[in-house]
C-alpha cells in the first residue's frame, strides 16, 4: 500500500515596518519613509506573538546618536538594537535623535502590540535524525520569561546536543519556570531502534525533483512545458528535519505533517534542527518501493507537486526503511526559502 499525505506549507514570515520621525511626530508605516533626516525601522515576525524578537534600525545623520526606550524597562543606544518583549502587551516604543551635546533634537512614540501566544506550556521537540541519535529541543515552548527550559535524557541534563544511546526505551523530559513561578514541565519516551537510510536513494530523489524542476512540470496538465525553475540545493539542517519526520513516522506509528509522538509540525521541526526560514514546506509519502515511483505520485499529486515546483531554494531529505512497520518505507521532502 502506498500513500502520499496531503502537502503541507507553513510560513515564518517577517514584517517590515518604518517608524518616521518628522519634527518630533512619529508615524507607523508599511512603507518607507522619505524624511531623509532621522528614519527608524523595525522588523519582527508578522504573527507578533511573545516572546517576540524585534530588530530596531536608525538612519541618522553623522555625529548624532540614537538612544531606544523599549516600553518595558530596557533602554538601549546606537544605530541598531535588538530587543525580545517576553510578554503579551502593548508597550510604549520611545526614539530619541542626540546631538554631539547630548541634547535631543527629535523624539518619536509609538505603540508596539505583542500577541500571547497562548497559555505557557513546556513542549519537547524529538530529533532522530540517524540510527541511535537523538536531540532534544524545547521548540514550541510558550514562556514569557527568559529562563531556559531544562531538557533531561534518562533523568540526565543534556541540552540541545547530540547523544548516541544503544537501542531501548528513554525517558525524556523538558522543564521549565513560567513568568508566574510554576514549573511547566513534558515527558516522552522515546524509543531507540534500528533503521536505515540510502543514500542513493535520497540523491536519485534529489536528481528526479530538480529533474521535474528544469523541465517546466505544469502541475495542472501534467506534463512539462512551463516555466523552468533553478534547481533545489541540498541543505543539511533540513535534512536533519525531514530524518526527524521519516524516523518519526516509522518508530512512533504515524503518518501526519504533524507528529503523533510530539505533535512538533514541519516548521517547528525545522527550528529544532537549527534553520529559521520565511517558509517551509513537507512532502511525506509511505509504502512506494522507489524513488521514481514516490516523485511520480507527488508530481500527479496538486499540493505535493506545488511544493516541489514552489518558490523554494533548499531542501532535505530523507528515506527511512524500517521492516516490520506499517508500511516499511517512509520519504519526506522538506522545503524551505531563507
Amino acid at each position: 500500500m502506498a500513500l502520499s499525505y496531503p502537502a503541507g506549507v507553513t510560513s515564518a514570515r517577517r514584517l517590515l515596518s518604518t517608524l518616521a520621525l518628522l519634527g518630533g511626530s512619529a508615524a507607523l508605516d508599511s512603507g518607507h519613509a522619505q524624511d531623509g533626516f532621522f528614519r527608524i525601522g523595525y522588523s519582527a515576525s508578522a504573527e507578533r506573538q511573545a516572546p517576540l524578537r524585534v530588530t530596531f534600525q536608525a538612519s541618522a545623520p553623522a555625529g548624532y546618536t540614537v538612544q531606544w526606550t523599549f516600553g518595558d524597562g530596557a533602554v538601549a543606544s546606537g544605530p541598531a538594537a535588538d530587543h525580545i518583549y517576553y510578554r503579551p502587551g502593548t508597550y510604549r516604543l520611545q526614539a530619541a535623535l542626540l546631538d554631539a551635546q547630548g541634547r535631543v533634537v527629535s523624539r518619536a512614540e509609538a505603540s508596539l502590540p505583542v500577541l500571547s501566544a497562548g497559555p505557557e506550556r513546556a513542549a519537547l521537540t524529538v530529533l532522530q535524525p540517524t540510527p541511535g541519535e537523538v536531540r532534544l529541543s524545547a521548540e514550541g515552548s510558550v514562556l514569557y520569561t527568559p529562563a531556559r527550559p531544562t531538557l533531561l535524557l534518562g533523568g540526565r541534563e543534556v541540552g540541545t546536543v547530540a547523544n548516541r544511546l544503544p537501542n531501548g526505551i528513554y525517558a525524556a523530559t523538558v522543564r521549565a519556570a513560567t513568568s508566574d513561578g510554576r514549573t511547566a514541565e513534558q515527558r516522552l519516551n522515546i524509543t531507540v531502534a534500528p533503521w536505515t537510510t540510502s543514500a542513493p536513494y535520497d540523491a536519485e530523489v534529489l536528481r528526479l525533483t530538480n529533474q521535474a524542476r528544469a523541465q517546466g512540470w505544469n502541475c495542472a496538465s501534467q506534463r512539462p512545458g512551463g516555466p523552468a525553475l533553478p534547481p533545489l540545493k541540498l541543505d543539511p539542517t533540513l535534512t536533519v528535519a525531514a530524518q526527524a519526520q521519516s524516523a518519526g513516522m516509522s518508530l512512533y506509528s504515524y503518518f501526519d505533517h504533524t507528529s503523533g509522538f510530539d505533535g512538533s509540525t514541519p516548521l517547528r521541526r525545522v527550528q529544532a534542527a537549527g534553520l529559521t526560514p520565511t517558509t517551509v514546506a513537507e512532502n511525506i509519502a509511505a509504502g512506494q518501493q522507489t524513488p521514481a515511483e514516490v516523485v511520480q505520485g507527488w508530481l500527479k499529486s496538486p499540493g505535493h507537486c506545488r511544493n516541489i515546483m514552489g518558490d523554494f531554494t533548499l531542501i532535505g531529505l530523507s528515506y527511512v526503511n524500517r521492516p516490520g512497520t506499517t508500511y516499511t518505507r517512509y520519504w519526506t521532502q522538506v522545503f524551505a526559502r531563507l
